[in-house]
């Protein structure tokens, strides 16, 4: 390989970086900038504050991406009733998308959202305040009974509701 080729493979790995960097920022700047906790359910969108989740407290078992289990008391409010109280209904064919401050994503079924104790949505954990990403309060998904821990969505932001019938 010439020395002319060599900088012209340098100068696209570059600007290659460059866009990278650009598409990350973007990427995690887009959730929207707002306090709380976002439910989008087809046109309809409701913030709901982090201090109207701290209502329940609730205990079990959380297992990590290793399989080890741990024991943690949260306050927050169940899922199903969080969105039952905002005028959003639950089918069991229903799809529920959890989505983080850093856009990570986890998906849910109605029927797993309608089992009673299995999904919450938490604002405190062990006594402590769940931060978001940048600080300050945030929440996190708990669905107790799931072997994937990627399931447990830390820094979570937005709730998307989706009925298949539509």
């Amino acid at each position: 390989m010439n020395k002319k080729s060599r900088y012209i493979l340098a100068a696209a790995a570059a600007v290659l970086i460059i866009i990278a960097v650009i598409l990350a920022v973007n990427v995690r700047g887009s959730a929207p900038d707002q306090s709380g906790l976002i439910i989008e359910n087809g046109t309809k969108t409701v913030t709901v504050s982090w201090e109207d989740l701290k209502k329940t407290e609730f205990t079990g078992e959380i297992v990590n991406g290793k399989g080890e289990i741990s024991n943690h008391e949260y306050q927050g409010a169940e899922l199903c009733e969080l969105l039952s109280g905002k005028g959003i209904g639950i089918k069991e064919d229903t799809k529920i998308t959890a989505v983080s401050e850093d856009n990570y994503t986890a998906d849910l079924t109605g029927a797993e959202i309608m089992t009673a104790g299995k999904v919450y949505a938490a604002v405190i954990c062990d006594g402590e305040m769940i931060e978001g990403i940048d600080g300050g309060q945030g929440a996190q998904l708990v669905v107790y009974g799931d072997s994937n821990a990627k399931r447990q969505v830390r820094y979570l932001k937005t709730i998307t509701v989706e009925d298949p019938a539509d």
